[in-house]
């Protein structure tokens, strides 16, 4: 036998006319400081060119009301990357000196 067939095998199995689920596919801007007048797909007139975000926006999803927990950017990023509110994980404090570590058993998206 040769070894090759093993390679072959799945393969074969993936083309014969077995159709594939579609899968969603997602992209995720994750941008600090801006809003939606810094992008023209939200009918302002930017600073700066932005062609492609428009065109995504213009095929995509494109959200017109969104908020925050919080009024900076460190909290708000504290509590997006781990799903839970700044006061109950000690991150509601903007600049502070004294940082603490994140609470045990709490894990962030990245």
């Amino acid at each position: 036998m040769h070894p090759l067939r093993f390679l072959l095998l799945p393969l074969a199995l993936t083309t014969t006319g077995v159709a594939a689920t579609p899968r969603l596919n997602f992209l995720w801007l994750v941008a600090e400081d801006s809003s939606p007048s810094a992008y023209s797909c939200y009918g302002e007139q930017p600073a700066a060119s932005t062609p492609t975000i428009d065109r995504l926006a213009a095929e995509g999803v494109r959200y017109d009301r969104f908020f925050t927990t919080a009024p900076v950017c460190s909290p708000s990023r504290s509590a997006w990357n781990t799903g839970m509110y700044q006061t109950t994980i000690g991150a509601h404090q903007h600049r502070t000196p004294q940082k603490k570590p994140l609470p045990e058993g709490v894990r962030t998206l990245p």
